[in-house]
């Protein structure tokens, strides 16, 4: 009887660690698929606000570019409203758009 349920047991180990190799390979298996997938997508559009991104490193590059430098003035004025102008506007990032 002994060796009956050693038998039994062994059987019932060796599914059970069949079963969680074969769940952790499927679960690999999905896992890869959508990393790939992703990648792809990446690859084959553009950021919907690329345009906007861009121009916010632009303005920063521009504004750590005369940080250091004292003959430019920007500082508050009360009459001054120029700071209007430099805001930006989508027109300003947005890509072109072709007429086809």
């Amino acid at each position: 009887m002994s060796a009956f349920l050693r038998r039994a047991a062994d059987i019932a180990h060796k599914t059970t660690v069949t079963g969680l190799f074969g769940l952790f390979g499927y679960g690999l298996y999905g896992l890869t698929n959508q990393v790939l997938e992703h990648q792809g997508f990446k690859s084959s559009q553009a950021h919907p606000q690329a345009g906007f991104i861009q121009m916010l490193r632009d303005k920063c590059a521009e504004e750590y570019a005369k940080y250091h430098d004292t003959g430019h003035r920007d500082w508050y004025d009360k009459d001054d409203d120029s700071y209007l102008k430099k805001l930006p506007r989508p027109r300003d990032y947005q890509e072109k758009k072709r007429n086809e």
